[in-house]
């Protein structure tokens, strides 16, 4: 085996608390080799690090001391800071930079703690559209002190929807430099990326992937993960700027319980569409603000109601097969796709995205057909990925497949 053509990318997985370490030699996919190796706790401090230099120790221990050392690592899309800014155009590059180092500083108070790459999104004559991604320095350190301890020589340092996008590019090379909407199903998690002329602008994540397109039942959206859990945050924290009282959730007779983000255990499935969760506000019958301060010594309780069934010309036919099942459950992706598309209008406005781009297993590849023949009604077409190689190891894991090839993912999201 040719030292030259071996390459490695390691990933830290916040999604399964998991580090992954995926190799190949050449372009020979049959060679692809993947361990994973797990690791307890939720941040990315002291601790984490202690275990991912062992993790990384061991894995250098167990490969052939003729391996090539040269490595991509890819950081979890929440440890990557990604923004835009607008600056006044200006003449000459010194005079830019200026005006941005000002404007980045008067956005972040911690700006000496944070690794900046910074790249042109767009730009006219009145003014200049900066693309912005960021991570924590002390992040950066700790990962290539990690590596050089163990005679790893960090190539590229990116994050997981960029290295995804660079994969996605791989197998499909009209993607370069395009404007799209990556969805990547994977297993217990789905993600968004945001693509402007192939640079990753913008992610987003649902707790739930393949195995709601494998399910045999249609499931109700909000049986999948609890939207009324972001809305008691931004509820709380509006009291708590007040000097109010907390909220909290209550789980009454009727409310929905909480279910693992993968399966909708615990919930009787019906065969009628739901409708939206309600929140009901109690407060001894008073209205916001109206409290007195004996009332203010008791939480306010917000309730979510159980799903409520829809008049019947609302509702869409019961699919009778597996195919149309999971047709219907991928409808919620189309959902979340089309209204992040539309909700996202500093990415958008740099450039609408084309198409929306989803990587899923071969054998699901029919609800793309079925969901285009919606396309009157969606605006936008859904193709597929991969359209050649559905070599399960590269579909399964399409970020850890871009960062053995460093060379498609776009220099602006290289750390």
């Amino acid at each position: 085996m040719a030292k030259s053509n071996y390459t490695t990318t390691i990933a830290i997985d916040t999604h399964h608390s998991a580090i992954h370490f995926y190799s190949m030699a050449g372009n020979d996919k049959s060679t692809i080799v993947h361990n994973i190796k797990n690791y307890t706790g939720v941040k990315l401090d002291d601790e984490f690090f202690a275990q991912f230099k062992d993790a990384v120790k061991q894995f250098v221990a167990n490969s052939p001391s003729d391996y090539i050392r040269k490595i991509t690592v890819i950081l979890p899309d929440s440890a990557v800071l990604m923004d835009t800014v607008k600056i006044p155009t200006v003449k000459g590059s010194s005079q830019a930079q200026k005006m941005l180092d000002v404007t980045l500083g008067g956005i972040y108070r911690n700006l000496d703690d944070l690794h900046i790459s910074v790249q042109v999104a767009e730009q006219n004559k009145q003014y200049t559209t900066i693309g912005v991604w960021a991570v924590q320095n002390k992040i950066v350190s700790a990962i290539y002190s990690a590596c050089s301890e163990n005679k790893l020589l960090v190539d590229t340092l990116t994050f997981a929807s960029a290295s995804a996008v660079g994969g996605a590019v791989q197998m499909n090379p009209k993607l370069k430099n395009s404007s799209y909407l990556l969805l990547d199903v994977k297993n217990g998690y789905s993600r968004f990326s945001f693509v402007v002329g192939g640079k990753v602008m913008g992610y987003y994540s649902l707790p739930f992937g393949i195995e709601l397109l494998r399910h045999d039942e249609v499931v109700p959206e909000d049986v999948l993960f609890d939207h009324s859990y972001a809305e008691l945050v931004l509820l709380n924290a509006r009291e708590k700027a007040k000097s109010q009282d907390v909220t909290v959730m209550a789980f009454g007779e009727n409310s929905a319980k909480p279910v693992s983000p993968a399966y909708p255990n615990g919930y009787e499935l019906s065969n009628s569409a739901p409708g939206f969760g309600e929140f009901i506000y109690r407060n001894n019958g008073s209205v916001p603000g109206d409290a007195t301060s004996d009332e203010q010594a008791q939480p306010r309780l917000f309730t979510k109601k159980s799903t409520r069934n829809l008049p019947r010309y609302m509702l869409r036919d019961i699919p009778t097969t597996q195919e149309g099942v999971a047709f219907e459950n991928f409808r919620v992706f189309v959902k979340w796709a089309l209204n992040l598309i539309q909700s996202n209008k500093r990415i958008t406005d740099l450039d609408k995205p084309q198409f929306i781009c989803v990587n899923l297993p071969a054998e699901l590849s029919y609800v793309i057909d079925m969901i285009n023949e919606e396309a009157s009604e969606n605006g936008i077409t859904f193709t597929r990925l991969p359209s050649a190689d559905d070599a399960l190891a590269v579909s399964s894991n399409l970020e850890l497949y871009g960062g053995l090839f460093p060379v498609q993912i776009n220099s602006a999201n290289k750390l």
